[in-house]
């Protein structure tokens, strides 16, 4: 999807003859870890910023206690850090700490309309979401911090040049602000550079992004974005059963790279905006 909404490549499956489901908008999958932006703007939004110390440990909330995933934990580290490596405690306890309340209304500002549970779990991405709507959502740290709403058809009209329809201009739908914006768009370079995301990078492009991958290996995600176009992969089952071994930072992150190659090379390729500048103090 670009910065304006326009879906400019959509694949919802392999044979549309044989399977015409479409599984980029109609699935709703868990998110994982490709979730946690949400999360990660919540607190940003909240006060926090990327070189706050957390500590990775165990914690519970209520009756549940999340795992990283891989077995052990970290310790000291900065919150930019805990996003690069996927750090399931330190997101947990800070959806906590600002409430799951707030990162919902955050991932709704940013077009995502499935239904949202506010369990713990939804920390880490337990509710289940389309492709469509984790690209329409990530758009808006693609294109400065406005709120799109995806769509398919810019214009129709006849052979002879009569436009029968056009899609009116849409006003600027501000839905992130700084400094949260260019904060949570460093954090997630960061994941492409030293985190979970290396395989996805694309050298000399300024690009962003996070992994996901359930717990049960049922999904595995790279959500990703540079100015002005953000592209959601997502791999799974139809049937629910887990893939071996298949992580977001594995062929989710290679499959985004390959797009990605050609992608930047047809399109005029920009640095992620800034966005609109942090309003000045009172």
């Amino acid at each position: 999807i670009d910065g304006q909404g326009r879906v400019r490549t959509l694949l919802g499956g392999i044979d549309h003859t044989k399977a015409p489901y479409n599984r980029a908008v109609a699935a709703r999958r868990q998110a994982g870890s490709a979730w946690k932006p949400f999360v990660y703007l919540a607190a940003l939004e909240a006060g926090r910023t990327p070189e706050l110390a957390v500590i990775d440990e165990p914690v519970t909330i209520g009756n549940w206690t999340p795992r990283n995933y891989e077995d052990g934990f970290l310790g000291p580290m900065t919150l930019e850090m805990a996003l690069a490596k996927s750090v399931n405690t330190v997101a947990a306890r800070l959806a906590d700490e600002v409430g799951r309340d707030n990162v919902a209304a955050a991932a709704r500002r940013l077009g995502v309309a499935s239904p949202l549970n506010t369990d713990p779990a939804m920390a880490l991405g337990s509710a289940g979401v389309s492709p469509l709507e984790m690209s329409q959502a990530y758009a808006a740290f693609a294109n400065g911090g406005d709120r799109v709403s995806a769509y398919g058809i810019e214009r129709i009209r006849t052979a002879s040049g009569v436009v029968l329809y056009r899609r009116p201009a849409a006003a600027p739908q501000p839905a992130i602000s700084n400094p949260a914006l260019s904060d949570l768009n460093r954090m997630m370079r960061t994941v492409m550079t030293s985190g979970t995301g290396t395989r996805a990078a694309v050298p000399g492009y300024d690009l962003a992004g996070k992994t996901g991958t359930t717990s049960d290996y049922k999904d595995a995600w790279f959500v990703g974005h540079t100015g002005g176009l953000a592209v959601a992969v997502w791999m799974g089952r139809d049937d629910a059963t887990p893939m071996a071994g298949i992580t977001g930072g594995t062929a989710p992150a290679e499959l985004w790279r390959s797009f990605m190659t050609t992608a930047l090379k047809r399109s005029p390729a920009r640095p992620i905006p800034y966005g609109r500048p942090a309003p000045e103090p009172v």
